[in-house]
């Protein structure tokens, strides 16, 4: 999976867009504004992204609590999840409950993507072990500071197609 692929017709989560890199570049490679649901916590950051991005679905609300705030426009799952949340750096009980969630609206054939600013996998073995998932490191950028990796996480099945 590219960086910020955005295939036809996929129903794309974005949690933590910050200030929309990300959902600028899946714009820029194809993805639909209808296409794009961004889950944000900060009020001042989700009305900037309203603004920015006019026709894409922007939620004021916490990681935690994403199954009970955002659902995919066609009642069924998102294809893909990217998340850019510092996972590596929240408490053990946070992660739980943002991953039960995650994978809980993550269509069993979709994969989260996690963006990390570390060497270290943000998902450890435990954790993908308990979601019964596999990660994988499909990208390292380079020209951001620090260097970011891009992980992703998917169902076994997934990676023997």
């Amino acid at each position: 999976m590219a960086i910020a692929a955005a295939p036809s017709g996929k129903r794309i989560l974005e949690i933590g867009p910050g200030t929309g890199a990300i959902t600028k570049a899946l714009l820029a490679e194809g993805a639909t504004p209808d296409q794009l649901c961004l889950l944000e916590r900060d009020t001042k950051l989700t009305i900037y992204l309203t603004e920015k991005f006019p026709g894409v679905r922007v939620i004021n609300g916490d990681a935690r609590s994403i199954a009970d705030v955002v659902q995919p426009k066609s009642g069924s799952c998102f294809d893909i999840v990217i998340s850019s949340l510092p996972l590596l750096n929240m408490r053990e009980a946070d992660k739980i409950t943002i991953l039960d969630q995650v994978f809980s609206i993550l269509d069993p054939q979709g994969a989260l993507v996690q963006y990390t600013y570390s060497a270290k996998a943000p998902i450890s073995p435990s954790l993908t072990n308990r979601f019964g998932v596999k990660g994988e490191r499909t990208a390292m950028i380079f020209r951001n500071l620090p260097p970011a990796s891009v992980w992703k996480y998917c169902h076994p099945r997934m990676y023997e197609v």
